[in-house]
């Protein structure tokens, strides 16, 4: 079966789910993949994501806020055998961040549909699907495969978040990732996971550009860019010096500016302008259009 509208201009791989945060009773859309992928839609972006769900109450609301958000869920699979994943967050305090795992982290690889299935101008990976198998298999062969379906692939790192006290594991696992993506997006915080406290961004970004990606968004706790582009390095400064609300936000919009043609540059500005403007996906709808692209594909 192909996409009825043909070529994707995003296929999203990885974590789904419901997140709470702490001091609310609401639960939201949650995991990395399909945050990213709400983005993008908001951003005008023909989006798919492929991701597990249980059979259960939260599976089927994290399918319908998609449904809401334009994001096609055919690849979205339920299972009996185990729950919805429950995202724990707490703003004021990000480092005690938990999961109640579920569904999503047995995503299989024989579960990705195939490159005839599902062409994608680019394949966007979520690195939290890298922390455990068999969705970790799931991740990387997606990585792999993106030439195959007429794109390029895409990885949003978080480091930090998973692999601060394992640097051997952070090797293993993440050097393979990163050198299959065309494309990867990271925090500073992950630079000192990689290599080491205390490095330099220019260097930082010179040393992960020698493992493989042409193309790297390195975001400041300031809300400024770094950007690697070939050889050469670019800070691209945010207007009023304002931190992003949501920081799947910016990556999500400059990935889906790539997937339009945006040059690099271009589609950084866009993307600083679009992340400062917006709390997260599922923000009210006058707010998308207010961002929505030209299609100009």
């Amino acid at each position: 079966m192909t996409p009825m509208f043909g070529v994707l201009d995003w296929l999203a791989v990885g974590d789904l789910g419901l997140e709470q945060t702490a001091g609310s009773v609401d639960r939201i859309l949650g995991g990395t993949a399909a945050r990213l992928a709400a983005h993008a839609a908001a951003r005008g972006a023909r989006t798919a994501l492929v991701a597990k769900v249980g059979d259960d109450e939260a599976g089927r609301r994290a399918q319908e806020l998609l449904r809401r958000l334009k994001v096609d869920v055919r690849w979205v699979q339920r299972t009996a055998a185990t729950r919805t994943t429950l995202f724990h967050e707490n703003p004021g305090h990000p480092e005690a961040w938990h999961v109640d795992r579920g569904a999503d982290a047995a995503l299989r690889l024989d579960e990705v549909p195939t490159a005839t299935a599902a062409p994608a101008k680019l394949v966007v990976v979520s690195g939290y699907s890298l922390s455990v198998e068999p969705a970790r298999a799931a991740a990387l062969g997606a990585l792999l495969t993106a030439r195959s379906r007429q794109g390029r692939a895409a990885l949003f790192l978080q480091a930090d978040r998973l692999w601060r006290s394992n640097a051997r594991m952070t090797r293993r696992v993440l050097e393979p990732a990163i050198a299959a993506a065309f494309t990867v997006a990271l925090g500073l915080p992950d630079l000192a996971v990689l290599f080491g406290a205390g490095v330099e961004p220019r260097d930082a970004l010179r040393r992960l550009a020698a493992l493989g990606p042409k193309l790297i968004y390195l975001a400041a706790e300031d809300g400024d860019v770094w950007l690697q582009e070939g050889s050469r390095v670019h800070l691209i400064q945010a207007a009023g010096g304002h931190k992003p609300r949501d920081p799947y936000a910016g990556p999500a919009a400059f990935w889906a500016e790539l997937a339009q043609g945006t040059p690099a540059g271009k589609a950084v500005a866009a993307a600083l302008r679009y992340a400062q403007g917006i709390k997260r996906p599922g923000a009210p709808r006058e707010a998308r259009d207010r961002h929505r692209p030209k299609r100009g594909l």
